[in-house]
């Protein structure tokens, strides 16, 4: 399985609740009935002020494959059309998952980070991402305080193309960034917390000069449809 993350900022003219009661009221049901969809996720940003993304989408497809053909369908041009009429940013990343620890359904631990990771220009990215594979283990857990821990690679290379005319085909190239990790949190505070501790993890491991670009954001999640295991929760349907 294959997820779509999309990283989105609002337009000047939206204030932030009312992108996300657009996002949730008018493109989410939209987007729901995207062909080939397994599963559907939305995290919004609970950073003050103007973070860089207000929000981040996830959309589980089969296979990349199944995503841009999705995307190339007259409902995924019409959801792309809906999205960019709205969204100063929108960057898309098509990762696989590997989870690092799993502990319980999405309800127990509704608060998220997210590190976002992109590498140096002078490394590969099947080097990158064999290194952070190496250093990102399930003690992360312990040293954040969080219950549970994900990787999503890029491990392919190919980016969505979400334009509304011609012909949509996957496009080689780099996407915003190579790799996420992904904590899950029971309260909100303990992932504020967390987010200092994860900084601190990635100042540590990373030199400055293996990585070009990075983001991080605390989240609140909130399922639209529910992704299948092993995608998500402990047991299908469980949230």
């Amino acid at each position: 399985m294959i997820k779509l993350v999309t990283f989105q900022k609002r337009v000047e003219q939206l204030t932030r609740p009312a992108f996300e009661e657009r996002w949730e009221t008018i493109h989410g049901p939209i987007a729901a009935a995207f062909p080939g969809l397994r599963g559907y996720m939305l995290g919004f940003s609970l950073d003050e002020g103007e973070p860089p993304a207000d929000g981040v989408a996830q959309l589980w497809f089969d296979t990349r494959e199944a995503c841009q053909a999705s995307y190339g369908s007259e409902i995924g041009r019409n959801g792309s059309k809906d999205a960019s009429a709205w969204l100063a940013r929108r960057e898309h990343l098509l990762a696989s998952e590997r989870w690092l620890k799993r502990a319980g359904s999405l309800s127990s631990t509704p608060f998220k980070l997210l590190l976002c990771l992109k590498r140096a220009p002078h490394q590969s990215r099947a080097a990158f991402l064999e290194r952070l594979a190496a250093v990102v283990k399930p003690g992360l857990c312990d040293l954040t305080g969080a219950s549970q821990a994900r990787l999503s690679l890029d491990e392919a290379g190919q980016l969505l193309n979400s334009k509304v005319e011609g012909d949509l085909m996957l496009v080689t190239g780099e996407a915003p960034y190579d790799a996420l990790v992904e904590l899950w949190f029971t309260e909100r505070n303990a992932a504020a917390q967390g987010r200092d501790r994860l900084r601190a993890w990635k100042d540590q491991v990373f030199g400055r000069d293996e990585i070009a670009r990075w983001e991080d954001a605390l989240l609140r999640e909130h399922v639209v449809v529910m992704p299948p295991p092993p995608a998500f929760g402990v047991q299908e349907g469980q949230i």
